[in-house]
């Protein structure tokens, strides 16, 4: 069974580059991701843009501009779904015995893993309308139209007209992009097609400029949303018109497997001001092959022959076909659910994830088994492959990643390659765990020390000390934390980049004056009568330790 398919009707915050809309109450958005190749070669760009929505198919509606006419296609959410797999940054925090001992470091951590339609009627394309049509087209599951307009009252009143379900809020947002001649790709669902028929659009425009229209997502966006953009080029891949952050090691949570890094890069891009990107990833494009499409692993040909729905489904299984929103959607329109199950009150996803289990009801059924195969083929075969190649057809790839509020989107961010920042950026993160060896004394008693990957290290008491203090070594560094954002810096096609800010040397320091003070205080506990044979005496480290503590969170 395709057990992937039992979870398709969980709802899912609602995505989409340049805002999305419905029933003239704008759907909140929690994340946006898109997708940037540029072909110099043939001087285009290729936007990829996720599409996830909830509510009725009636009151779907989309807008996005663009600085020219694309070509639109369909895309995959499987290429966003790979990566965010492969390109999230890891977070591994290696245990190193310093002397002579074997370690059991005793793993208190939490368990956190870092995973035909009818076309568009034209209501007026003229001068008089102060509107031009200059394509129409549908695409797969959508009813798309192009569009240029003289005013933004004029674009909203065409769309509304033409029952694009868009809000009046739309028009003030709308007006810089009409004022710069944009034009305007406008969606909606075609007739008999569900939300679950929504997936991603791919739109190919002449020249090489990526721009997010992060000022139109205003309206509908959550508070601190989540924006990642995945460029593809001939090298790195930077922002123009934000700035750049470099995350503080010291402010993710190494002992819990770095789960508060998207929250770090919220309050490090806030400390810049609120516009700016971290690079999670920077590196060779291969770390996509075959993550999509392989020659010859679909054969919807044989697809087109089964007997029956049952055997159709088996051999999607067989072939490995991924369980999906969109390819449960094919399954309601081919086969669909019997009434008499229906009126049994069975569970649809409990139909479709076992055929055969009720083949008694589906034995006689009207089957195209041509038709679903032809819509495999253009809805999730071809997407895939042509996303692949796109890949394969690519020498690097950049993940940024930022975070926004409402407030802060009055511009748009823009993005450039830059073939002088030559350094990689690794997905996987190290930092190191010294354990001081020392004779008699478990593993938990031992003294520690956090060494981060630019040098930085932090003396650190036992673990048995952090178990009967009720805190944690995130916790007790925490008064360390004075920068989430240890560089900013601007950043452009040409040269290194232009700092505004370096905290390094101040981090540095502030590591210096933590392990001296971390030592003024075992040297006194030693004086006081500690035991000269071991570093940190039990009877000091839970009083001395916790004053330290204290004093650090009153400076802090």
């Amino acid at each position: 069974m395709i057990a992937v398919l039992s979870t398709l009707l969980m709802p899912s915050d609602a995505l989409a580059c340049g805002g999305f809309f419905c029933n003239r109450d704008p759907v909140n958005q929690a994340s946006e991701d898109i997708v940037f190749k540029v072909d110099k070669q043939t001087n285009t760009t290729t936007m990829h843009v996720q599409i996830a929505y909830q509510g009725s198919a009636e009151e779907f509606a989309w807008i996005v501009p663009v600085g020219a006419v694309p070509e639109l296609r369909l895309s995959t959410d499987t290429m966003f779904e790979e990566l965010k797999r492969r390109t999230a940054p890891t977070f591994n925090l290696e245990a190193i015995a310093v002397g002579d001992c074997e370690l059991h470091p005793y793993n208190y951590y939490y368990d956190y893993a870092f995973s035909p339609t009818p076309p568009v009627a034209d209501s007026g394309s003229s001068a008089e309308s102060g509107v031009a049509v200059i394509a129409e087209k549908t695409v797969g599951p959508f009813e798309t139209v192009v569009l240029q307009a003289q005013t933004a009252t004029a674009l909203l009143d065409w769309l509304q007209a033409n029952q694009f379900d868009l809000p009046d809020e739309l028009n003030s947002v709308l007006k810089p992009y009409v004022a710069s001649d944009s034009y305007f790709v406008a969606l909606r669902l075609g007739k008999n097609n569900d939300v679950g028929s929504l997936q991603p659009l791919a739109m190919t425009y002449p020249g090489t400029a990526m721009s997010v229209p992060i000022r139109l997502t205003a309206i509908a966006a959550n508070d601190d949303m989540r924006m990642q953009a995945y460029l593809l080029g001939d090298s790195r891949a930077v922002p123009e018109s934000y700035l750049h952050v470099v995350v503080n090691d010291l402010v993710v949570d190494w002992f819990n497997f770095g789960f508060n890094y998207p929250a770090a890069i919220t309050a490090a891009a806030d400390e810049a001001g609120g516009q700016a990107f971290a690079t999670d990833f920077s590196g060779d494009a291969a770390i996509m092959d075959e993550s999509l499409f392989r020659e010859d692993q679909f054969d919807t040909g044989t697809l087109a022959y089964a007997a029956d729905p049952a055997s159709f489904f088996d051999q999607l299984e067989s072939q490995g076909f991924r369980g999906s929103s969109l390819l449960l959607e094919l399954f309601r329109t081919f086969v669909p659910m019997p009434q008499e199950l229906v009126d049994q009150g069975l569970d649809e996803t409990n139909f479709y994830n076992c055929l055969r289990c009720y083949e008694e009801y589906i034995v006689g059924m009207p089957f195209d088994a041509p038709a679903f195969a032809q819509a495999i083929e253009e809805r999730i075969v071809q997407p895939l492959a042509e996303a692949q190649a796109m890949f394969d057809d690519t020498k690097h790839l950049t993940r940024l990643t930022s975070s926004v509020s409402p407030v802060e989107m009055t511009v748009d961010p823009t993005f450039v390659f830059n073939r002088d920042m030559t350094q990689n950026v690794s997905r996987e993160r190290e930092a190191e765990l010294e354990y001081y060896c020392e004779d008699g004394l478990e593993t938990s008693e031992l003294q520690r020390r956090l060494v981060l990957a630019d040098g930085r290290a932090y003396r650190l008491p036992p673990q048995s000390w952090f178990w009967e203090n009720n805190t944690t070594e995130y916790e007790y560094l925490s008064g360390l934390m004075d920068d989430f954002a240890l560089i900013v810096e601007e950043t452009s096609a040409e040269g290194q980049p232009n700092p505004i800010y370096n905290g390094s040397k101040r981090a540095f320091d502030a590591a210096n004056a933590h392990n001296a003070g971390f030592d003024d205080l075992l040297n006194a506990a030693a004086c006081g009568g500690c035991s000269s044979t071991g570093p940190l005496s039990a009877s000091f480290g839970v009083a001395g330790l916790a004053g330290l503590v204290l004093l650090r969170r009153l400076r802090s």
